[in-house]
């Protein structure tokens, strides 16, 4: 089993686990969260989670496409990797590098559901999305989507680097 196949596959579970786990773990596995003032919420896995209404999906076609490019990215990449074939593992790494990037893109553009967000960061004296912090709260991108960056990455090098 040469390298590049083993780290497209595990790029490809990365990036699979980074959208999964949110559904088991929120408060680790959110690509976004506001925490802070007793409470919190964290967004990710085609929703949101909070301590009040628990999981709430999204019904903004922006996060959909941003999580399924994700999640198809990381099973392209496993397969690549499995079958040994670098236009399937580049693809698949690609693919899940997209979704974190349309994802940080929605966020400082304001798109879809982030209008409201940012709406209710600048009401509590934030200027942007990213990252930051005001009045007890703090916000911003979290660990799932610097984890589907890296697997997107991985699944890239990974790729590229397996033998046909």
């Amino acid at each position: 089993m040469g390298a590049g196949k083993i780290i497209a596959i595990i790029g490809g579970v990365l990036g699979i686990l980074s959208v999964v786990l949110f559904f088991a773990l929120p408060e680790i596995f959110s690509f976004w969260q506001l925490s802070g003032g007793g409470g919190g919420m964290y967004l990710g896995g085609f929703g949101h989670w909070d301590g009040t209404a628990g999981l709430v999906y999204a019904e903004d076609t922006l996060l959909t496409i941003i999580f399924v490019l994700i999640i198809a990215g990381g099973a392209i990449a496993i397969v690549g990797g499995l079958i040994e074939n670098k236009v399937a593992g580049a693809l698949g790494g690609l693919l899940m590098i997209v979704g974190p990037i349309l994802f940080i893109v929605a966020l400082v553009m304001e798109l879809g559901d982030f209008e409201l967000l940012a709406a209710l960061i600048s009401g509590i004296g934030g200027d942007t999305l990213l990252f930051g912090s005001a009045a007890g709260v703090n916000w911003g991108l979290w660990i799932s989507t610097f984890l589907a960056l890296g697997g997107g990455v991985l699944g890239l090098i990974g790729g590229l680097k397996v033998e046909d």
